[in-house]
């Protein structure tokens, strides 16, 4: 029989005035959150579509937001579902005519930050001002295929004409040219690996309702935890050295941008490589420990040569951003969101300059 002591009492009365008292605050701190201007997440509701020929896509005429732990950022949508700019100055329409389409994936997005702070956006308005048009097709998760299935649509069902084809490639990217990307839309507008249960439905609830549940959510990733490491390091030594042998990748590298060539010549427009290196391929720390906890002999610069190679062989134009992030690294700026890979608003701005520049220098001639 077990015997309740008078200590044991006590720990329960402490355990049950601390739940009691957490439990309480909550409704408070809730309240001084939105008095202070916070908002609940919406998580991106409501930004994606399902699509046959890319599994899916942005959905058009959308106005979202998230707050993650890098901080809060909008998505706007045009009525192709195109990422573009607040007031839609940018937006394309059926028929339209532009001087740059960019392709890519959530790099070339701009995946944790607003359309002004991504690399696609802030390149497209200074673009803008010399009187050019650029929009910018990439979306998060999508590989090669799915990008240029995307293509295809607007080109052929659209009639959007471009004069240039810029494919915003990162390692990722690089080495993922032969599959599609699956996943499943939910009701919601949200991308699902899965139908989620009953515990992620609690989550996004709170996720999307109270403002607190953000607060302690971010504070908790931004001392690190929660994350998973482990995947993340078994995915960045297949991209350095642990996945398919080099020869194989560039010569299905070179067959995609084949095809995308072949696909453009037939409409008069150009094409062009942009390499959007990982961040870790400067800041080195994290492949150094990638490196040494699994005793993989790692190459930073198989991608970059992968992709250069496969360039030069059709001769399409290769411009290589790796001197911008070793700049910005050199500066101090840490390069990435908060708990993140992705580009960070200054590392982002930086690249998007870079690429107009090599552009518009093409474009002026």
């Amino acid at each position: 029989m077990r015997v309740v002591t008078l200590t044991s009492l006590r720990r329960t009365w402490y355990v049950g005035a601390f739940l009691l008292l957490w439990t309480a605050s909550i409704p408070i701190a809730e309240a001084a959150f939105r008095w202070l201007g916070d908002q609940p997440s919406l998580d991106l509701e409501g930004l994606f579509v399902s699509s046959s020929g890319s599994s899916y896509k942005l959905a058009s005429g959308v106005d979202t937001q998230a707050t993650w732990a890098a901080g809060r950022f909008t998505v706007h949508t045009d009525g192709l579902g195109l990422r573009c700019d607040e007031h839609r100055l940018l937006a394309v329409k059926p028929g339209d005519r532009l001087d740059v389409l960019f392709l890519g994936d959530s790099q070339g997005f701009g995946h944790g930050v607003s359309f002004v702070d991504s690399v696609a956006g802030s390149a497209a308005e200074l673009a803008a001002r010399e009187g050019y048009r650029f929009a910018n097709a990439s979306v998060g998760g999508h590989a090669a295929l799915n990008q240029f299935a995307l293509a295809r649509w607007l080109a052929e069902e659209q009639r959007v004409v471009a004069s240039n084809y810029v494919l915003l490639m990162g390692p990722l990217m690089i080495n993922n040219t032969d599959g599609f990307t699956r996943a499943t839309v939910g009701d919601d507008g949200r991308l699902y690996d899965r139908p989620p249960r009953a515990w992620a439905k609690i989550g996004l609830w709170a996720k999307t309702n109270l403002v607190v549940y953000g607060r302690l959510r971010d504070a908790i990733r931004n001392l690190g935890v929660g994350g998973r490491p482990q995947e993340d390091r078994q995915a960045l030594l297949r991209l350095y050295g642990a996945g398919e042998p080099e020869e194989e990748v560039r010569r299905k590298l070179v067959r995609f941008l084949r095809e995308v060539q072949q696909f453009a010549a037939r409409r008069g427009a150009g094409v062009r490589v942009v390499y959007l290196p990982m961040t870790v391929e400067v800041d080195l720390e994290v492949m150094r420990r990638a490196a040494a906890v699994s005793g993989v002999n790692v190459d930073l610069d198989l991608p970059r040569r992968i992709g250069r190679a496969a360039a030069r062989e059709l001769g399409i134009s290769f411009h290589d951003l790796g001197p911008v992030l070793e700049r910005v690294h050199s500066e101090g700026d840490p390069l990435r969101l908060k708990g993140d890979f992705h580009y960070n608003p200054v590392l982002s701005r930086a690249c998007g300059l870079s690429i107009w520049q090599d552009l518009a220098a093409v474009m002026r001639q």
